[in-house]
């Protein structure tokens, strides 16, 4: 039987204490769909460690950090978008490079590689979004 899906979207300006919201709101998604304490803190950690690494990038006119999280029958799904500097983008693994290069945290590119289970990198007219999945195991989430 599907469940209610949710969805939060964040409009974050380019001040790094707003990354918490973003890990309260991932941590609250992740209790609800049925994560494990562990699993929680590092999706968690890895999508805060992301915003860091993206909040440098905005053009500065006034742009946004926009974050969306959505929770689907078989997944878990957040993604981070901005108008400004692009990565190197040869693909996701450059992006994901530059992220743990960049990383004064110990959460780095490589960690997120790990914590999550599909990254999608795409830029389009300016626009530039990284989109994190983690797959749900049906047993912990009741959908």
């Amino acid at each position: 039987m599907p469940c209610e899906h949710s969805r939060t979207v964040l409009h974050l300006s380019p001040d790094d204490r707003l990354v918490v919201a973003v890990g309260g709101a991932v941590a609250h998604f992740a209790e609800r769909v049925g994560m494990d304490d562990a699993a929680r803190n590092l999706l968690t950690g890895a999508l805060e460690d992301l915003c860091r690494q993206t909040l440098p990038l905005l053009n500065g006119n006034g742009e946004s950090l926009d974050i969306v999280v959505e929770d689907f029958d078989d997944r878990l799904q957040i993604s981070v978008e901005h108008r400004g500097e692009a990565q190197p983008s040869v693909g996701v693994e450059t992006f994901i490079a530059e992220c743990a290069r960049e990383s004064k945290q110990r959460v780095t590119g490589v960690h997120l590689l790990r914590t999550v289970d599909r990254i999608e990198y795409d830029a389009r007219d300016g626009s530039i979004r990284t989109t994190l999945v983690k797959y749900l195991q049906s047993e912990k989430n009741g959908r």
